[in-house]
């Protein structure tokens, strides 16, 4: 089944970098909330190509990455060549970043034709490859490929610094956040409970993004919140100027106990004061893939995967995100265990061979 034509931009269906961010990133970053209302000529439209990123909740890393990658790739009509001074993005396409919940929805909506693409946890990303997980009953996406590894993300356990919780088993009986719907991030904790004698019948389990949950436990509605992202999280940074907080270590053995569940994930730490008077905390690692499907135009994704790594990509990304990195290409190639698009991978191979 080909995939279906992107609808025409709509105001308030589009995510950009927030207002902070965009003053830092200028007009480029600014390419990922347009919504083009005046382009009516009919050839010029014909000219366009939109493509939709799904990402995660504006207050996570991958909404960050997605809109400093939907403003490296985007190059529209009029725009001055790159080799003058211009944007190094594809021509004629405009890439939008657009917010989801998490990594589940945007394999829904990649399933049913809503998105182009999306940033994807990489355990999301294999399941829906396989079918499995949440994707049994001929729900997964067995065409899903990669373009591109991007950075990854931590698992956090987050308690204040005054409580009682000293380690993962202290959680039996307490109020604790999962993680937000659809991000899949309660699936590890779920397992990871497991590991340690409890299940989430012990806890009494919410489902909250990192912003809320820190509210909660501003609150003290909640005594503990898990998330998945990229150190420094915006939502703990800003925590920690309200309360002093703890990261809950997940200890060697445990790790060693998960894997065999999740594949994908690797041995992480949280270095020592990653946020305002934390330890060094060990802790499980994750990678973040972003994904098309196969009958994706190989044409098209060759230019995106060119782009991404030989445009502003990275100079936005790091500008607007201080304590993290965009990968080298080296670091970005796909090396899971998905296949990669044969359009990124023609660029891959180009660059391998002319070094």
């Amino acid at each position: 089944m080909a995939p279906k034509p992107a609808p025409p931009l709509l105001p308030g269906k589009t995510c950009g970098l927030p207002d902070r961010r965009q003053v830092m990133a200028g007009g480029l970053a600014g390419l990922a909330c347009m919504t083009f209302p005046d382009i009516a000529n009919a050839e010029t439209r014909e000219a366009l190509t939109f493509f939709r990123i799904g990402t995660g909740p504006p207050s996570e890393t991958l909404y960050s990455l997605g809109t400093a990658i939907s403003a490296g790739i985007s190059r529209p009509p009029g725009s001055r060549p790159c080799d003058e001074g211009g944007v190094c993005g594809v021509p004629g396409l405009i890439a939008v970043a657009q917010s989801r919940e998490g990594s589940i929805p945007n394999i829904r909506d990649m399933r049913n034709y809503e998105l182009e693409s999306a940033l994807v946890y990489a355990d999301i990303a294999y399941w829906a490859y396989k079918g499995g997980g949440p994707f049994t009953d001929g729900r997964g996406v067995p065409d899903l490929r990669v373009i591109a590894d991007l950075i990854p993300v931590s698992l956090h356990a987050v308690v204040r610094a005054d409580s009682d919780i000293r380690s993962i088993r202290d959680l039996r009986d307490k109020v604790v956040s999962v993680g937000p719907n659809g991000s899949g991030t309660d699936r590890i904790v779920d397992v990871l409970l497991r590991a340690n004698g409890l299940s989430m019948t012990e806890i009494h389990p919410v489902r909250l993004g990192p912003g809320p949950a820190a509210d909660r436990m501003i609150s003290g509605d909640i005594d503990a919140f898990f998330d998945m992202g990229a150190y420094p999280i915006d939502a703990v940074v800003e925590l920690t100027d309200e309360i002093d907080i703890r990261l809950l270590t997940i200890d060697p053995l445990t790790m060693e106990t998960l894997k065999p569940f999740f594949p994908f994930l690797r041995n992480g730490r949280i270095p020592i004061g990653a946020y305002r008077g934390t330890e060094e905390a060990d802790t499980a690692k994750l990678g973040v893939h972003w994904v098309v499907r196969e009958s994706t135009d190989a044409a098209l994704i060759e230019a995106i995967t060119r782009a991404l790594w030989q445009s502003s990509t990275a100079d936005v990304f790091n500008l607007n995100n201080p304590g993290h990195r965009f990968p080298t290409i080296g670091e970005g190639r796909p090396q899971g265990l998905i296949p990669t698009h044969p359009g990124a991978e023609a660029y891959y191979s180009e660059v391998s061979r002319t070094g």
